[in-house]
């Protein structure tokens, strides 16, 4: 499974979205903090329900319907671009929403999910901290810090970005570099389900500027874990062991994705590195 080709400093991303970016507007709901407890409901309007929390685009205008059926009653509608809070999952087609009516947070009702796209938001509030340990003996602490968003066309999408400083003792001198990192906001391959890509990229390999090698990493939100993808070039990249580390959160998402990169190194980014650093 090939994983999107993006070009970080270009702020470019697959023709999929662009196309789809000049289709959506500015989002027109403000998705504020209105859901329930970290668990969910386990019913909603009197539905039973899944527990589903998350942020979702919509793709077209669609209605607001009182059960999580074609025929039910219409409650409201939705217009594309708008942002929506999803608090469960009935059935395996129809989304709960909640959000502000007049002033209130309230029960809106459900919509199909088919017309609606998971987002994530890949922020920090504080700089996060890890630590991998490669062959060779090379040992190395990791600091991931936010850098911002990369808006691309539209400003419907965004990419989070990230600075990756490595601290590592490498053939036993000390060793001090930089990666960027970013996670796109929409879905890997655009699709319904909540599969965020990461990639890390160690740039001017090989000595050569315009040259980046990647390693992508996929966080899939659902399955609570992140595992490795590919690399963008194959003689410098190789499957790691362990290729999926546990992720709850999008701060462990980032700290497993930047594990997984450099244990997919070969020596030969680890020796471009080193030589960077003197």
């Amino acid at each position: 499974m090939l994983a999107m080709a993006i070009d970080r400093r270009k702020g470019e991303w697959l023709g999929v979205v662009l196309a789809l970016a000049a289709l959506v507007g500015l989002s027109l709901f403000s998705p504020a903090s209105v859901f329930a407890a970290e668990d969910g409901p386990t019913t909603f309007m009197g539905v039973k329900v899944k527990p589903h929390k998350g942020t979702y685009l919509v793709l077209r205008d669609v209605n607001i319907r009182a059960k999580p059926e074609t025929k039910s009653k219409k409650l409201g509608s939705l217009k594309q671009g708008e942002k929506i809070n999803i608090v469960a999952r009935a059935g395996s087609a129809w989304l709960a929403v909640r959000g502000q009516s007049k002033g209130e947070i309230k029960d809106l009702g459900f919509v199909f999910d088919q017309v609606l796209m998971p987002l994530i938001d890949g922020s920090l509030a504080k700089d996060l901290k890890g630590r991998v340990k490669a062959g060779g003996g090379i040992d190395c602490a990791y600091t991931i810090q936010f850098v911002g968003h990369s808006p691309i066309e539209g400003e419907v999408f965004e990419i989070a970005d990230y600075d990756v400083f490595w601290d590592c003792l490498i053939a036993e001198k000390k060793v001090k570099f930089r990666t960027p990192m970013f996670m796109t906001e929409a879905p890997y391959q655009m699709g319904q389900k909540r599969i965020f890509q990461i990639s890390v990229d160690v740039l001017d390999i090989d000595n050569d500027y315009d040259d980046i090698f990647s390693s992508i990493v996929l966080y899939e939100q659902d399955k609570n874990r992140v595992l490795f993808d590919s690399v963008s070039i194959e003689k410098f990249g190789q499957t790691p062991s362990p290729a999926k580390v546990g992720a709850k959160t999008v701060p462990e998402a980032l700290i497993g994705a930047a594990k997984i990169a450099a244990l997919s190194w070969k020596n030969t980014v680890w020796q471009t590195v080193e030589k960077g650093s003197r």
